[in-house]
């Protein structure tokens, strides 16, 4: 892989003791490096011509007093990322900066479900020759999916898009002629609960997603599980039996648990379309089809958790989905439903950013690309 920003690996490391302890000083550095003042002293001075870091004041003298040790950053104006999340319906745009943080946060509807026509909104909207006040302008570009992508980077399934016979990967590359990274949007999930805001206390966790399909991205000892070809997590596709007029019939697990599988449920019982906005509207008014479908949902959900829980032996499972998002009184009665199944105690929660949860796990993900780094943790301030 290109180092592009000519950096060996010593710098590397200290790159990256700056990036996961912001505000932190250069015996601090040494300390947790083993490496000697001297060298750590010589390697900040290369990294600040390169830019890449910042002396921001002084911190606190020891108790035998001294000199105020000098504390450094990383410099957040170094650089951008871009980060793109190709949803069912539209292509969600994120710029952060070198250090991760939030610069702005675009939306733009798609026409249709063709690769072609999301292409066309990137070259349209997004001005690669923008730098937006950096020294170097835009240095990668995560790309979220709703499918698989294999170790190759290829996207192999694209359940809501038409590819068109296109490298989504290959392409963004020649129009924004920088790295590109693509990856399940659930498995950037998993990245920005374990990576972000020092999140530190589980080396293993599972972040649920369920929206029009289900998937789940896997951190298991610390690394992100991807499997063979990219297929770990895909526990949408899961076959589950259901017995019809003495016929044993198959479906996927997200056909009959997705939230998008309740809606439809919804629509065809209610005789009319459900959205997300009636059903809380009609499960807060008690609508007796409604709230008879959400107990059956809040089970379904309780179950997979369970199944998730049996296989997998996570510390905690977040669940990123809309609907808990706007009902969070859902998982108090999941997690009862969750005990009548299983004896472990497990930490069930909410995603902490239902929002961006996906794209900033992109950032990280190109960051981490950029760098060469593989164990970097942000902080970030929105």
């Amino acid at each position: 892989m290109e180092n592009i920003l000519n950096i060996n690996d010593n710098e590397k490391r200290v790159l990256r003791e700056i990036y996961n302890h912001h505000n932190i000083s250069r015996t601090q550095i040494s300390k947790n490096l083993e490496i000697n003042k001297a060298t750590i002293s010589s390697i900040l001075n290369k990294l600040k011509y390169k830019s890449l870091v910042n002396e921001v004041g002084e911190g606190d003298s020891t108790k035998s007093g001294g000199r105020k040790p000098i504390l450094l950053k990383v410099n957040h104006l170094y650089g951008y990322f871009i980060s793109l999340d190709l949803t069912y319906s539209s292509v969600e745009v994120m710029y952060n900066y070198f250090d991760g943080n939030v610069i702005k946060h675009e939306s733009y509807d798609l026409p249709d479900e063709k690769v072609s026509s999301i292409l066309s909104i990137i070259k349209k909207h997004i001005d690669i020759q923008e730098k937006l006040d950096t020294y170097n302008g835009l240095l990668g570009v995560s790309v979220s999916i709703h499918g698989v992508v294999d170790n190759e980077q290829h996207v192999t399934y694209l359940p809501f898009h038409e590819t068109e016979g296109i490298s989504i990967a290959k392409k963004i590359k020649e129009i924004t002629n920088v790295p590109v990274v693509v990856e399940n949007e659930a498995n950037l999930s998993a990245l920005y609960e374990r990576n972000f805001n020092h999140n530190l206390s589980y080396n293993n966790l599972i972040a649920l997603s369920i929206h029009k399909g289900i998937g789940a991205g896997l951190i298991i000892n610390n690394q992100l599980y991807r499997g063979a070809n990219g297929e770990a997590g895909e526990i949408g596709k899961t076959l589950v039996s259901k017995v019809s007029d003495n016929v044993e019939i198959f479906h996927k697990i997200e056909d009959i648990f997705s939230q998008e599988a309740l809606l439809h449920n919804l629509s065809n019982q209610l005789n009319e379309k459900m959205t997300l906005s009636k059903l809380i509207q009609f499960y807060n008014e008690k609508n007796p089809v409604v709230v008879e479908e959400m107990e059956q949902f809040i089970n379904k959900i309780a179950v997979l958790i369970h199944n998730l829980n049996t296989q997998f032996n996570p510390n905690a499972i977040y669940i990123n989905c809309p609907l808990f998002n706007e009902m969070p009184e859902i998982l108090e009665a999941i997690k009862n439903q969750f005990k009548q199944y299983s004896r472990n105690e497990i930490q069930i929660k909410l995603t902490s950013n239902v929002k961006f949860a996906t794209l900033l796990g992109g950032t990280l993900a190109i960051i981490q690309k950029v760098l060469q780094i593989n164990d970097i943790y942000l902080d970030i301030k929105s």
